[in-house]
């Protein structure tokens, strides 16, 4: 009856304690926005993860493949997301039982005026085996584990975020050179042109049916065309670097291995959405991103309102000791106990107070860098789809100017043979013509990676990989 009387305090302390623990657990987080703060806008297919095949160039999707083997920022990310695994087992460990084993062998003196009567020197040998839980009954370690488990998913997100970017500067990138090998191009055939009509013009000159005027804006027209090449071979070759950089290669290759690219390079016709899709949008990664680390926030919240409450702490060892090591295994050497121990914090200083009051501040940063993920992802889009509608709406302008420019300088040049215009007349349209197809060229930079900058606002086709972690 003693015995049993003597278990009913610790039963209903701990019915207490399961109570309390399910007061103190909180309830379903609400959504960070509201649907009513969003546009309604209408959905769209999701984008293929491989967005970049769409334009039709093998070069790129081989330029594409390198960079994601290689790249040394996402390898770094890759690093990243190692660490958060690494801390999210570590997490989920601080909720099992530790079993540590210890050996220990020790000769000491004993006081002669302690509890030993005549004190004196021995040994003590010992060999044990110890058991130790705390009860998560405020759910602190599953938090801290919720948390970790957040974060993992934060950096998994961050790679992919990291993925699509690196996909669209590539493609821009190549775009760009493929804008200025066109360019140098057209300067290499204009060249061709110029010093054969220089030369031709020269024997005019010499036979005195040329005036110098005519000859000497011919050779200005040369000269100034042979100045603009250098320009564009540097900013090729610094362009050029600059890709193979992104790519990952070495420092050796960086500087001796060009980067391969096709010889026309026309985009394909892809077929963009016109419309703002929310719901492909809200899962662009770094909003998940941004999701995942405000989830992880307050779970940190969660964790730091538990450390007000008590921890039941469970513990047990077994094992043998023994003056002598000979008699170590022997019955009599046996040892063992089990404790239970409540502990409760009561003054620290305004330690807690100030590490949940921190929680919650990082809790409360988490959300508004999770409104303003949103508020980004919806306005790179709009100014993406914007930008793309420009680029293609130029594109197709610049094209009908050029071939009118260069039809305006053919007449022109056949007026001047027919004696009705100056020779300034013919090179003016012919300067305004060159300047007009290497516009071309650039306007179709520009479509290109606006078509690019499109796919990377609406997430570039992510989508969680299989055996990613669970929320």
């Amino acid at each position: 009856m003693k015995r049993l009387l003597t278990k009913t305090p610790t039963l209903s302390a701990l019915a207490l304690a399961a109570l309390l623990a399910a007061c103190a657990s909180p309830g379903p987080a609400a959504p960070p926005i509201a649907a009513d703060e969003l546009p309604a806008t209408q959905a769209i297919a999701p984008l293929p993860a491989d967005w970049w095949k769409r334009f039709g160039d093998p070069q790129i999707d081989a330029l594409v493949t390198e960079a994601l083997a290689n790249n040394r920022d996402l390898a770094r990310a890759l690093a990243r997301i190692d660490e958060s695994r690494a801390a999210l087992r570590a997490a989920d460990a601080d909720r099992s039982p530790q079993v540590n084993a210890g050996v220990s062998g020790a000769r000491q003196r004993a006081s002669e005026n302690g509890v030993i009567p005549g004190g004196g020197t021995g040994n003590v040998f010992s060999a044990s085996i110890g058991v130790a839980y705390e009860l998560d009954l405020w759910s602190r370690y599953a938090k801290a584990s919720a948390a970790a488990r957040a974060e993992l998913l934060a950096t998994e997100y961050a790679r992919e975020t990291l993925r699509t970017a690196l996909a669209a500067q590539v493609v821009q990138s190549y775009a760009t050179l493929q804008a200025l090998d066109a360019q140098i191009g057209i300067y290499q055939q204009v060249l061709v042109g110029q010093r054969d009509g220089l030369r031709l013009q020269k024997l005019r000159l010499d036979a005195g049916e040329l005036a110098e005027l005519d000859w000497r804006q011919l050779e200005a027209e040369l000269l100034n065309s042979e100045l603009q090449l250098p320009k564009l071979d540097r900013a090729r070759g610094e362009a050029e670097r600059a890709l193979a950089l992104v790519l990952g290669r070495t420092p050796k290759a960086l500087i001796e291995q060009g980067v391969q690219r096709s010889v026309a390079f026309v985009p394909a016709a892809t077929a963009l959405p016109e419309a703002l899709p929310s719901d492909l949008l809200l899962r662009r990664p770094d909003v998940q991103a941004a999701e995942a680390r405000l989830r992880a926030a307050g779970a940190r919240v969660d964790v730091a309102r538990a450390a007000y409450f008590p921890s039941i702490s469970l513990s047990a060892a077994f094992g043998r000791e023994s003056t002598e090591l000979s008699k170590l295994l022997d019955g009599p050497s046996l040892i063992w106990n089990v404790v239970a121990s409540l502990t409760q914090p009561i003054w620290n200083g305004g330690r807690l107070d100030a590490q949940r009051d921190a929680a919650q501040a990082r809790r409360l940063q988490a959300e508004l860098d999770y409104r303003d993920s949103v508020a980004i992802a919806f306005k790179e889009a709009r100014d993406a789809l914007a930008a793309h509608g420009e680029a293609r709406s130029s594109a197709d302008t610049s094209q009908r100017r050029s071939d009118a420019l260069q039809r305006a300088a053919q007449l022109t040049k056949l007026r001047f043979e027919g004696g009705q215009v100056s020779r300034l007349l013919v090179l003016d349209a012919e300067r305004l013509a060159l300047l007009a197809r290497l516009q071309t060229q650039d306007e179709r930079r520009a479509l290109i990676a606006a078509q690019a900058g499109v796919y990377r606002a609406l997430g570039g086709g992510w989508q969680r990989p299989a055996g990613t972690a669970g929320e």
